[in-house]
Parts: C-alpha cells; sequence; structure tokens
C-alpha cells in the first residue's frame, strides 16, 4: 500500500508540474478591410466592430483627411482617430500614400496599450502602389504579444509572393507570439498563401469567402499566428454584413506557453 501511495504522489507531483508550467493565452481578434468607408458611416462601422469585443482588430482601406468623391460622406475625417473613439480602443495608423489632400493606408485598433510601434514598407519589383506591415508590440496583463495589419499588392502575384516572403522574414526570431491579420489578395491555394503562409504561420481562419460582401466568390482575408505550434482557433467566424464590400472575420485564439 505505501508503494502505491508513493506512486500516486509521485504522479499527482508531476501532473501539477506539468499544469504550472503551461500558461494559454486567449486572445479575440478582427480582420477588416472598410473599403475607404464608402458603404457605411464610421458610426455604424465602429458600432459593428465594438459589438464583437475585440482585443485586437486589423484594418485595412483606411483612409485620414481624404476628399474621396466615392466616399463624400467620409470628406476629411481621420478614421483612425475616430473609430479609436467610438470603439472605446487604442489606434494605431500606417499611411501608404498620400492621396487626395490626405492619406491612405492601413491601421489597428486595440483594447491593450502599446510598448512599441512600427511601420514597415513592403517589397515593390514592380511600380504598383507602395504596400506596408504595420505592427504593435501590446501588454495584455501580464502578457506580451505582438499584432499586425498588412495589405499586399492587387495587381500581380509575384509582388504578392515578394511581399508574404518578407513579411515571414521580418517575423522570425520574434520575441513574442504574433497575430497577423489582413487583406492578402491572395486565394488559399495561390503561391503566397499555399507555398508561404501555411508553411510557416498557423491558420485562424476558415475557407469561408469573404468578397464581395454582397455575393463572395472568393476569400482574400486572412488571420496568422506564429509560432505554428502551440496555437488553436477556439471559434473563428465570417461575419455577414454589407457594411464593406469585403466581410470582417472575427476568430478566438488560445496559445498555450512552455515555461
Amino acid at each position: 500500500m505505501k508503494t502505491i501511495s508513493k506512486l500516486l504522489l509521485i504522479l499527482s507531483l508531476a501532473l501539477t508540474f506539468t499544469v504550472s508550467a503551461q500558461d494559454t493565452l486567449r486572445v479575440k481578434v478582427m480582420t477588416y478591410n472598410l473599403r475607404f468607408g464608402e458603404l457605411a458611416t464610421l458610426d455604424e462601422l465602429a458600432s459593428h466592430i465594438k459589438s464583437f469585443k475585440p482585443d485586437f482588430v486589423a484594418l485595412q482601406e483606411v483612409d485620414c483627411h481624404v476628399n474621396r468623391k466615392r466616399a463624400a460622406h467620409q470628406a476629411g475625417k481621420d478614421f483612425i482617430a475616430e473609430l479609436a473613439f467610438k470603439s472605446g480602443m487604442f489606434g494605431l495608423y500606417g499611411r501608404t500614400i498620400d492621396y487626395a489632400g490626405g492619406y491612405y493606408g492601413i491601421g489597428i485598433l486595440s483594447k491593450f496599450p502599446y510598448i512599441s510601434t512600427q511601420k514597415t514598407m513592403l517589397p515593390r519589383p514592380l511600380p504598383h502602389e507602395p504596400r506596408a506591415l504595420l505592427e504593435g508590440v501590446f501588454e495584455m496583463g501580464n502578457d506580451t504579444i505582438i499584432f499586425a495589419s498588412t495589405h499586399l499588392d492587387v495587381k500581380e502575384e509575384s509582388t504578392r509572393v515578394a511581399q508574404a516572403q518578407f513579411i515571414s522574414d521580418h517575423f522570425k526570431g520574434a520575441k513574442y507570439p504574433i497575430i497577423l491579420g489582413g487583406d492578402f489578395n491572395a486565394r488559399p491555394y495561390s503561391k503566397p498563401i499555399k507555398d508561404i503562409m501555411m508553411k510557416s504561420w498557423f491558420q485562424g481562419t476558415n475557407d469561408d469567402l469573404t468578397i464581395p460582401s454582397w455575393g463572395p466568390t472568393v476569400k482574400i482575408d486572412y488571420l496568422f499566428a506564429r509560432p505554428m505550434k502551440g496555437w488553436r482557433v477556439v471559434s473563428t467566424q465570417t461575419i455577414q454584413s454589407q457594411l464593406s464590400d469585403h466581410l470582417p472575420i472575427v476568430t478566438i485564439f488560445e496559445y498555450i506557453k512552455e515555461k
């Protein structure tokens, strides 16, 4: 009996050590191409985003002080400032081009304060519109995470391949877990997704089509995480909404960290 009791004690201690040697981080994120607010007001977009209570949001096609004929109701507005205020989140903005008296680019909304932020321009082997990667290092309580937003080239797959590879290389050796959201302008079977992202990132979305919102025919919007091991998807949903031509995606990730 004493031998059995000792074995049970050893097993109990081993299980306790295994549980205590792990820590789980849960993160709710969204990626959303806003189509420069052509189809909705900023109040509607902010309310829509806020309703899902995300920790982080990756945004694309974000205007700042632009006077755009196709979205006259948004003239002169600072999208990130207004969306951050109306959703109760912090906002980060990354300009990619000057446009119609203002800026056009990508953004991040965060429930958590950032430690640092960085915008990096992506490679552009052909003279197409510049694209960027916007990232922040954020404090989630006692945890630290990198969250990033991007929008790849729309015209040429070879450019998207170069940009996807650049992003993957950029985050090699990152000190913290990473979640990346964006409009990759690439289908699941394309080289940027199948040959680059899927081989070195954990995919956090399903196969739902994302564009156009009124009758989706292709998937070009994604959420990815690194490192590949340790992540799991608790749930993922492509939201049926027509406030943009893209459907937003909301995913709850869990990351088990080995101590």
